[in-house]
């Protein structure tokens, strides 16, 4: 009884041991920045400093598909701005932001009125809420900056995705005949 025991506690410490050492070994390491010279951005209007990636974005939106979306072509604009480099939507106060997001999520036309369309809303939202926030704060990481326009830029272009295989989704379907 007592061999079982002592068999027990050495697999469990054995297990526990093997666990914390893969916890361990799965942290990241990274190189510490020195603290004299902090990566942020004190003029945010000099972003152009760092090189560039290319975002994903959709340039197929065409009037048919949002001409029934009356609010919608107002954040595509925006979004279609922010990827060519004038981010001023973003810089404005958070009441246009609040009241834009108000009113798409109002006039989401009924066909597409479908949680993957309305949680793609929200994804976006909450990204320009972040791209805001991050636009307001003094010292920002140029890093954060980018990655978030990038998200947003990518959130916007799975909106559209959303909606345009909704829409065909529809036109596919065939009524049956009684």
């Amino acid at each position: 009884m007592r061999i079982l025991q002592i068999q027990k506690h050495l697999f469990f410490y054995s297990i526990l041991s093997l666990c914390t050492f893969l916890w361990v070994q799965s942290c990241k390491k990274t190189q510490p920045t020195p603290a004299s010279q902090p990566q942020v951005n004190r003029g945010l209007d000099s972003i152009e400093e760092i090189p560039k990636q290319e975002l994903p974005i959709s340039t197929i939106t065409g009037p048919k598909e949002f001409s029934d979306w009356p609010h919608y072509p107002v954040l595509d604009t925006a979004i279609k701005n922010l990827k060519n480099g004038d981010p001023s939507f973003f810089k404005q106060p958070i009441e246009d932001l609040n009241q834009l997001f108000l009113d798409i999520k109002k006039s989401v036309p009924k066909p597409l009125k479908t949680n993957s369309i309305l949680v793609r809303v929200k994804v976006t939202e909450t990204l320009a809420r972040k791209l805001h926030e991050l636009y307001s704060v003094e010292n920002t990481d140029v890093t954060e900056i980018e990655q978030t326009k990038a998200n947003l830029i990518e959130s916007h272009a799975n909106l559209i995705f959303q909606i345009k295989k909704t829409r065909e989704k529809e036109a596919q379907r065939i009524v049956k005949p009684i």
